[in-house]
């Protein structure tokens, strides 16, 4: 099998819920010709397409539970394998936990890859709870967007027409139990790869542009 990004970059961006890690992996991902991998994004799209894992992954995401690490297994391979030309990878909100992590680095590693750096965007709960009652979805195709750090230039509808709405699990109650979750699954993936020498802190609670300059310096001190 060829090996299409030996050298390359492999980054991952964790944070809790409305830390902005979607939008830094967008900006990663342009600036650096990285592919973007969301498995949520990616979820969508097989449920809506004839993919092989369709009718399970539409049962799982109708159900509101998430999806094996067997199924995360078979998506992360698909998209690593179908995305030549690409320059690396970045992965956004996964891995959610020490299994998760171990796959990620043992999918990379077989095709002569790794982990360059584990970026964690911090914040407090107070801002996460600002920004998460702030945030809106489009109906039509899922884009999100916040009222207070990145609002539609359509004001109430997206930019492809559709109408924004807020989740209703956008409440402060489900927003803490999701924070909870969060902190409690995602400790042990912050200390393995801190054990790696791969875990980089940067303040969340700032502008985007600010965060982003960040981390873009701490992704290419990768190669000195």
């Amino acid at each position: 099998m060829t090996v299409f990004w030996v050298d390359n970059m492999n980054i991952v961006i964790l944070g809790p819920q409305g830390s902005g890690k979607g939008t830094q992996a967008a900006f990663l991902a342009k600036k650096f010709n990285l592919t973007h991998i969301e498995t949520g994004k990616l979820l969508r799209k097989i449920a809506e397409s004839d993919h092989p894992l369709s009718q399970q992954v539409r049962a799982i995401m109708k159900e509101g539970s998430l999806v094996s690490d067997e199924i995360l297994q078979v998506i992360l391979e698909q998209t690593i394998k179908n995305s030549e030309g690409s320059l690396g990878f970045v992965f956004d909100g996964t891995p959610r936990d020490v299994k998760q992590y171990d796959l990620i680095k043992s999918i990379l590693e077989s095709q002569g890859g790794k982990i360059d750096k584990l970026i964690l965007l911090n914040i407090s709960e107070e801002v996460s709870l600002k920004r998460l009652t702030s945030r809106r979805t489009c109906e039509v195709c899922g884009n999100v967007y916040n009222l207070i750090t990145s609002p539609s230039p359509n004001g109430d509808n997206c930019e492809c027409g559709g109408k924004l709405v807020q989740r209703e699990d956008d409440t402060p109650e489900s927003i803490k139990k999701r924070l909870a979750t969060y902190h409690e699954r995602t400790q042990a993936v912050l200390k393995k790869a801190a054990e790696d020498g791969i875990l980089v802190e940067i303040d969340g609670e700032r502008a985007p542009d600010l965060i982003f300059s960040d981390i873009v310096k701490e992704v290419e001190n990768i190669y000195g």
